[in-house]
């Protein structure tokens, strides 16, 4: 704030410019633009894929699941899933995640062919 004004005892400077950036956002001018929901989930496929890179695989499937709520039609994503299964020897969370991709994947027929090789 300028020198000369005057101002009560009260007066926070670092709050007022706070409300007031706040305040030169609400019509528009300089309102910062929203990530695209595409470029969060390529964001949430990367962590995941470094995550299940390191072994946390617990981790890494909760985002790939993230990913899915999405984009539920995400065929790398249920590969990614059916992997990490595959490697935990987890057979009923594998079988799981395979009747959810035949359901919303109909054109990959792999799906099938792989529910039917466990089940």
């Amino acid at each position: 704030m300028s020198d000369n004004r005057k101002v009560g005892k009260n007066f926070d400077e670092d709050m007022a410019k706070d409300i007031f950036g706040k305040l030169r956002n609400v019509k528009g001018k300089t309102k910062p633009k929203k990530e695209s929901k595409f470029k969060n989930i390529s964001y949430m496929i990367n962590e995941a894929q470094y995550l299940e890179n390191k072994g946390l695989f617990d981790e890494a499937i909760d985002l790939y699941k993230q990913v899915l709520y999405t984009l539920p039609d995400s065929s790398k994503t249920y590969d990614s899933l059916i992997a990490i299964y595959q490697k935990q020897g987890n057979v009923n969370a594998e079988i799981d995640i395979l009747k959810k991709a035949i359901m919303n994947c109909k054109k990959n027929t792999e799906y099938k062919k792989r529910l039917k090789e466990i089940s």
